[in-house]
């Protein structure tokens, strides 16, 4: 077993502590099994979320807080409010380990999500059961994540050609609403200056 820390600098956030889990399995050269994560606090949570948001703290947070929120009204509802959210959100996770890599999603990680902060010391308990990664052989990305991770980029792909197909397509649509709109102004202001010219001639 490992104790490992974490923290953050405002009331409410959220800590990745992926690396430091990875850091674990290496030390114990865990092969293939789980780990476990476990916080003893009583307004702290672990989670596994995605981590190519930088407005995950923000998102995650307010929608806990929409129904659980700390005031109603202009009324405190207690502290019990924190230990409720860390109660929700879940004290441990247990992990699968193959080949002593983590088996996370592409965009995924491991925070600790602190309720009651700032903190600078939130003890996180880390513990495994599996087999021993044999001496002299590294961690490898198991071929299942592999093919998880290709299937996603492909995915995350084709939705960016889509995505740069339609704002391509706006754009043109708008160039082209625009020079219409030039044309017909022009359209307008040569048949008033006729119209004018008219005038003056008679």
């Amino acid at each position: 077993m490992k104790i490992i820390e974490a923290g953050v600098s405002a009331p409410e956030g959220l800590a990745d502590i992926t690396e430091q889990v990875r850091e674990y399995i290496r030390e114990v050269r865990l092969g293939d099994g789980f780990v476990h994560i476990q916080i003893p606090e009583r307004t702290c949570a672990v989670t596994i979320t995605i981590n190519d948001d930088f407005n995950i703290d923000k998102d995650f947070l307010n929608k806990i807080n929409r129904f659980l929120p700390k005031y109603n009204g202009m009324q405190f509802t207690g502290w019990t409010t924190s230990n409720v959210k860390a109660s929700l959100v879940g004290m441990s996770e247990q992990v699968m380990v193959e080949s002593g890599e983590l088996i996370l999603g592409l965009h995924q990680s491991i925070y600790m999500v602190e309720f009651n902060g700032p903190s600078t010391d939130r003890r996180i308990y880390l513990s495994h059961m599996g087999t021993t990664l044999p001496e002299g052989e590294e961690p490898r990305l198991p071929q299942v994540l592999e093919d998880l991770y290709a299937a996603d980029l492909a995915k995350e792909q084709a939705e960016k050609e889509e995505q740069d197909r339609i704002i391509a397509e706006m754009r043109a649509e708008y160039a082209e609403r625009v020079r219409k709109q030039k044309e017909e102004e022009a359209a307008r202001a040569a048949a008033e200056s006729e119209q004018e010219d008219g005038e003056q001639q008679k």
